[in-house]
């Protein structure tokens, strides 16, 4: 497995002994690379609302002798690479070449090669398996997705169904959300995707579904995502795009590793279920055959 880059090691080992105003620094830095490898102390503090001193005693917590150290060590980790730059510098230094060459499709498969990759880098096959027991014993499974991937949230709940889960996605509605939550207990596991700007709705939900003790799985793009805080088993999943936006293509890849995990704990129950569906398919005339 790829090690974490160091700032980032840094920052999940001493997050939780971090203050509040330190932590919303941490994260800004970690989703701004490339701005805070420039920016003073002052304007990093600005854009979060909090005060150049904070920024400074930050850099010190995490064991750098203080901003210029913390952003050198930045420096040497980008090295070009631009998967940390933000959506706007993105579509900034790309819009100029992406098209001049031709080869737009090309760059983005290179680029969801990379994210594939490295979302494998960082997968760790023992949260996975536990994960993968974790679903396949719940007696019900809730998918909160929003925006982007409330797509992704729906079809790892449709494929859980289909293997003979009782799962159920809930998608960009805060009263459909409040009601399963209030049932929610031990016996449940809910899972939540959300990546870049993390929607509140989603961590508040793990957040509350934690706290009636069910168990919780995160999938995300950062390990200190106020999302991951929530879980019990957090993946990261690496979302470099092409222009201005992101790609899920190593998200559906996990959750298709999932999918796959779970059909294969129980493999009789995923034959049954798959025949019931099958048969319910051609009962319903659904599908049409291969000669019409």
């Amino acid at each position: 497995m790829q090690a974490v880059s160091d700032l980032e090691s840094r920052i999940t080992s001493t997050f939780d002994s971090l203050s509040r105003k330190q932590r919303a620094a941490a994260r800004f830095i970690l989703d701004n690379r490339y701005l805070a490898s420039f920016a003073s102390a002052s304007e990093i503090g600005e854009e979060i609302g909090t005060s150049a001193a904070t920024v400074v005693r930050l850099c010190q917590a995490l064991g750098y002798d203080g901003l210029p150290a913390l952003q050198e060590a930045i420096r040497h980790e980008l090295l070009g690479d631009s998967r940390y730059f933000t959506a706007v510098e993105r579509l900034q230094r790309r819009l100029s070449t992406s098209m001049e060459d031709g080869l737009l499709p090309e760059r983005v498969f290179q680029t969801d090669i990379v994210n594939l990759q490295r979302t494998a880098d960082m997968l760790s096959s023992t949260i996975f398996d536990e994960a993968v027991g974790a679903l396949a014993a719940a007696r019900e499974v809730l998918v909160i997705g929003s925006g982007a991937t409330a797509a992704a949230a729906r079809f790892l709940a449709h494929s859980l169904q289909v293997i003979g889960l009782n799962a159920r996605p809930l998608l960009d509605d805060d009263i459909t959300l409040s009601v399963n939550l209030a049932h929610v207990n031990a016996e449940h596991i809910v899972v939540g995707i959300s990546i870049w700007r993390y929607a509140r709705s989603t961590v508040e939900a793990l957040q509350q579904a934690k706290a009636r003790g069910a168990a919780t799985i995160a999938i995300t793009d950062s390990l200190v995502s106020p999302l991951a805080r929530q879980a019990d088993f957090a993946f990261e999943v690496a979302t470099i795009g092409v222009a201005h936006n992101l790609s899920l293509t190593a998200l559906m890849a996990l959750l298709n590793a999932l999918i796959a995990g779970v059909s294969l704990r129980d493999t009789s129950r995923t034959a049954a279920s798959l025949m019931q569906v099958d048969q319910e398919f051609y009962a319903r005339n659904l599908l049409l055959d291969h000669d019409e």
